[in-house]
Parts: structure tokens; sequence; C-alpha cells
């Protein structure tokens, strides 16, 4: 008869082979963890920024106490920045002119898009069949620095584009 081994029973084998396998290091145990965090911050990065259009736009409204209404469709933000005037949109396009500009042919690509989104709104709430003023009705988000000669232009524009209904964006107090 043999002697009893302690090595002889599957339960001590199965840990001692546990045993020897985490005594060996391995590397890549956090890179799996890492790649999902990095998936999450890039796609939350992406999300972020498409939620608040007015994210990127360097305008300082004035602040006002002022009631909340719908948002307009159609969101611009103008300011100032090296000698010219910048107009920035919801959907992240930028139109620029100089600011002492007489030449309306410079503002034309603004006039083209803002044609573009009106004809959009309205055919979409054709498609629809509903009537809503506030979706062709533009916000203008103005930086407090400027003056009305610089605003000129934007209002041609607007008027270019048949657009009646606009309104100023302010910062509301609480």
């Amino acid at each position: 008869m043999k002697s009893p081994n302690a090595f002889d029973r599957p339960w001590v084998l199965a840990i001692t082979k546990l045993k020897e396998r985490l005594e060996e290091p391995v590397q890549w145990y956090p890179f799996p963890a890492m790649i999902g965090f990095m998936l999450v911050m890039i796609l939350g990065g992406h999300l972020l920024t498409d939620l608040n259009p007015r994210l990127g736009a360097r305008v300082d409204v004035l602040p006002l106490d002022a009631p909340r209404h719908q948002d307009g469709g159609i969101w611009l933000g103008i300011y100032e920045d090296n000698g010219r005037i910048n107009v920035v949109t919801s959907d992240r396009k930028k139109f620029s002119w100089p600011s002492n500009t007489e030449n309306l042919e410079s503002i034309e690509p603004l006039i083209n898009y803002l044609k573009r989104q009106t004809h959009h709104e309205s055919f979409s709430m054709a498609l629809k069949m509903e009537s809503s003023l506030t979706k062709i009705t533009a916000v203008i988000a103005i930086d407090q620095r400027l003056k009305y000669a610089h605003l000129k232009p934007l209002i041609f524009a607007l008027s270019s584009a048949k657009i009646t209904r606009y309104g100023f964006e302010t910062r509301i107090i609480n």
C-alpha cells in the first residue's frame, strides 16, 4: 500500500496550479477597462458638444430679468474678434465679415444659409401638417460689447431671408 501523499488529492493539485498561475505577472489587465473608459469619454465629449449649441460661441449676453420662452428654430450668436464680426449658428456653422463693412456681398453666405434654414423648417412643417412660428423665429445672442452699427448687416440678412420674427437672447437672472 502506498503512503498517502498530499499531492495526490485533486483539490490540492488545483490550488497549487492556481497559485502558480497567480504568481505570474499579468500586464494586460487594465487595458480592457481603459478601452471602455476612453470610448465613454470620446462619445460623451461628442454628445456634450451637440447638446448645447451655445457651447463654443464667445458671446457674453446682457443679464436681464426675463421670462423663459420656447427657443426659436434658428439660433445665432454674434461677437467681434480681431476686427471681424463672427456669427455662429446652432449647427456650428461660422460666418465672418469685417466689422466696418459697407459691402453687402460679404454677408451673402449668411443670407443663403438663413434662406436654406427657413426653407427646410417650412418644408418639414408642411410635411408634418403643422404650423409653428417659433420654428422660423431667429434667436440672436449678441455680445454686449457690440454696437448697433455691427448689427446692421445681420438685420439686413434676416430681412433678406424673409425672417420677420426675431428676438434677442439674454441671460436669465434667478
